[in-house]
């Protein structure tokens, strides 16, 4: 009898083995923070962890069949509302940042800096068509915060956080892929299982068709205003955003005290970020613009 050429058959395929082990892994994640559980919240930060990993160790392909694994399993253990969450917020936007940054012969960063602005804003709009009084909405949860933790707000506030509320789940939402996709690179470049080199963050830049993307969301907030527009308007800036913090390591790179200001820069961030957020906006916008002739990172 002739041999499998796959020893084992699925279980003998190390990229089949991983997509299942990443797939159980960031469900039951998920499924922890879903129900409940202590620490869910901040087990929930992590789920994408293992599907990253197991896209930038075995490919665009391994990462998909990991995050269908993981959808079957929060959809048995949870309901369609769970499946769609964790669809919107981890499966599909760590698909689209595997699938376009693990190229032929590299890693290339451009795209998906780019979808951390675009799909959130396709999430915005998805759920603004389905729901009549997202604003509304939106303001309610707001309110509903704030009744839990106890605090008092003026009705002025309430209604300014809620106007803001959409940009900063994306924020949020784009946090979370660049915390846990450089977790995951840098965890099986330890390992010896990455696919690419990481390339430099100093080489980071947009695509130059994305820099009209925010100008457009600003024209239709001026236009017809909203929570909904602003949230559009200023998710879009935040890979801007993320270009600039990328800037400041680039000119920090080799001078004495980087950590000291590193440490300092971020504290910042923390504590003003009202002010340091726009001023990072300016900073990507001029680091984009001076670097787009450039020929494009390897």
């Amino acid at each position: 009898m002739a041999q499998s050429a796959t020893p084992g058959g699925v279980f003998g395929q190390p990229g089949a083995l991983a997509a299942g082990a990443a797939g159980l892994c960031s469900a039951l994640l998920a499924l922890w923070a879903m129900r409940g559980m202590p620490l869910g919240g901040m087990l929930l930060w992590a789920t994408p962890l293992p599907l990253f990993a197991a896209g930038f160790a075995f490919g665009a392909r391994t990462a998909i069949l990991a995050i269908g694994i993981a959808a079957l399993a929060v959809l048995f253990g949870s309901s369609m509302i769970g499946l769609a969450v964790f669809l919107a917020v981890f499966g599909v936007p760590v698909a689209l940042i595997i699938g376009t940054s693990v190229q032929a012969g590299r890693m290339d960063l451009s795209l998906p800096l780019a979808i951390l602005g675009i799909w959130p804003v396709v999430v915005l709009g998805l759920l603004a068509v389905s729901i009549s009084d997202l604003e509304g909405e939106m303001r309610a949860a707001v309110e509903m915060g704030v009744r839990r933790m106890g605090v008092a707000l003026p009705e002025g506030m309430v209604g300014q956080i809620a106007q803001v509320k959409a940009a900063a789940a994306g924020f949020w939402m784009a946090l979370l892929m660049v915390g846990n996709g450089w977790a995951a690179q840098h965890l099986v470049t330890r390992q010896g299982l990455a696919l690419h080199a990481t390339p430099p963050a100093e080489d980071l830049r947009l695509p130059n068709w994305y820099l009209p993307l925010p100008v457009v969301g600003l024209a239709l907030w001026a236009l017809v205003g909203g929570a909904v527009a602003l949230s559009a308007m200023l998710i879009l800036l935040v890979p801007v955003f993320l270009l600039g913090v990328a800037g400041v390591h680039r000119l920090l790179r080799g001078r004495p005290g980087r950590v000291a200001f590193l440490i300092g820069f971020y504290l910042l961030m923390v504590l003003f970020l009202q002010i340091m957020a726009p001023l990072m906006v300016g900073v990507g916008l001029y680091d984009q613009i001076r670097r787009r002739a450039a020929p494009p990172q390897t």
